[in-house]
């Protein structure tokens, strides 16, 4: 199928694709780091290694880079990609790895198969490596299966080296008291982080680079920064982020990404920001908890009191006060009270605006026309003081995302209101004429 932006930015081929393709590897430092354990994990000629790491951290990637850097007359290697099966696919699928044509189908006949293959490939002076990806999928009875399979050893050494690819969760499974004797062979471990900002900045240039990128397609600073926070640094999140990014500049004639052009497929492709307790989502839950326990504590002590005044009868003296009361503390919060406190005194009213919009064309009143340049009175300038903010399209935590705000970009703020979490927001002004609502916890005000 042909790729609409192809020709446009010059390019021979997909520089973001999703598939794992080792002629676009970039060696970051983790991935390197990766590679030096499993080379070090051959040296020592040990049972078990594991690489593991997160969905799109590069894991596959990985494998296959290590496989190809393998010399093939010296090592004896087979990938299994889909290790959803029972012990007998399993064998057939790994002795095809290994290009074995004779594949019994009982197992018994297939244990002895491989068994005498790995035997056979030892005694010519090769080593047996066998790969696992997405380990995390194997079943209890499998993993037990290829631990008894790693019993295929000489008296000083392993004839089957064996390393598994997976995600995190794959340590759960390691933690059962049933995988005990597996876990406990596992001798190399490594965990693959996330790129880093400049290793993705160089990692999205290195993909153009080799895509054949020619004239002035840029993704500027700001736009890097954004594409890094939301993909949270993982390889195949950057990709996919930065492809939808090709189309939309393809799609409207331009050769520049901008943070504005990342924040639309932000919100369209609804990615979420990181769930650090750098964002204002995070933040603003974790200003919840000390509202939601605050309320648990008035509950109780109501109850004590309202239960120690009926027991000694001045229940009955103190509740024809508690309406005036209450219609006080109405009056304190009600909506025209906090609409008083939230309006900025120079602002107007909303009902005169479209006679003074009129007064304004009149030669006689010269004044007339600075008045409607109060609806965008600029009450006062922020910048976002964390990685990323999302801008809502109103003032609620739970409101639509309509932007994202990278760190540091500084806001003009027009007006305020106080959400009904009790939390100010500010309302500012987005790219195209839009406008949207940003937390107060996400931005510092400029003195």
């Amino acid at each position: 199928m042909e790729i609409p932006y192809l020709e446009y930015f010059g390019f021979s081929e997909k520089p973001f694709g999703m598939s794992p393709d080792p002629s676009f590897y970039y060696e970051s430092a983790e991935h390197r780091q990766a590679i030096d354990h499993l080379t070090f994990f051959l040296a020592q000629q040990e049972g078990f290694a594991l690489i593991y790491g997160d969905v799109g951290s590069g894991k596959t990637t990985i494998s296959r880079i290590f496989l190809n850097s393998l010399d093939h007359g010296t090592y004896n290697t087979a990938l299994i990609l889909n290790p959803v099966a029972d012990e007998a696919e399993f064998m057939k699928e790994v002795l095809g790895e290994y290009s074995v044509s004779d594949i019994p189908e009982t197992k018994k006949e297939l244990y002895d198969r491989l068994r005498g293959y790995l035997l056979e490939e030892f005694q010519k002076g090769r080593t047996n490596v066998l790969i696992i990806d997405e380990a995390q999928l194997l079943s209890y009875d499998l993993l037990e299966f290829i631990r008894l399979l790693s019993n295929i050893e000489t008296d000083k050494q392993k004839i089957l080296h064996t390393v598994f690819f997976a995600q995190p969760e794959f340590l759960d499974k390691l933690k059962d008291p049933a995988m005990r004797h597996l876990s406990q062979r596992i001798t190399v471990t490594y965990r693959i982080e996330p790129l880093t900002y400049a290793e993705a900045k160089a990692y999205i240039n290195y993909r153009l680079f080799k895509a054949g990128a020619k004239g002035p397609l840029e993704f500027q600073d700001r736009a890097m920064k954004l594409i890094h926070t939301a993909s949270r640094g993982y390889p195949r999140l950057i990709n996919y982020i930065c492809d939808r990014c090709l189309l939309v500049l393809y799609a409207k004639s331009s050769f520049s990404v901008d943070g504005h052009v990342v924040s639309k497929v932000i919100i369209e492709e609804s990615i979420p920001l990181s769930t650090t307790k750098h964002t204002d989502d995070s933040k603003r839950l974790a200003l919840r908890r000390p509202l939601l326990i605050g309320g648990i504590i008035a509950v109780i002590v109501i109850g004590v009191a309202g239960y120690y005044f009926m027991i000694t009868g001045a229940f009955r003296l103190f509740a024809p006060t508690r309406p005036q009361t209450q219609q006080a503390s109405v009056a304190r919060t009600s909506p025209a009270a906090t609409a008083a406190h939230t309006t900025p005194p120079a602002q107007a009213p909303s009902a005169p605006r479209p006679a003074v919009a009129a007064q304004s064309s009149t030669p006689a009143r010269p004044a007339a026309p600075a008045k409607p340049a109060q609806r965008d009175i600029i009450l006062k300038r922020v910048y976002v003081n964390t990685e990323a903010a999302n801008v809502r399209l109103e003032p609620d935590i739970n409101s639509a995302r309509i932007g994202v705000i990278i760190k540091d970009e500084l806001l003009k703020v027009i007006a305020e209101k106080t959400g009904a979490d009790r939390m100010k927001w500010y309302k500012i002004k987005l790219y195209e004429g839009r406008e949207g609502w940003i937390s107060e916890t996400v931005v510092t005000e400029r003195k």
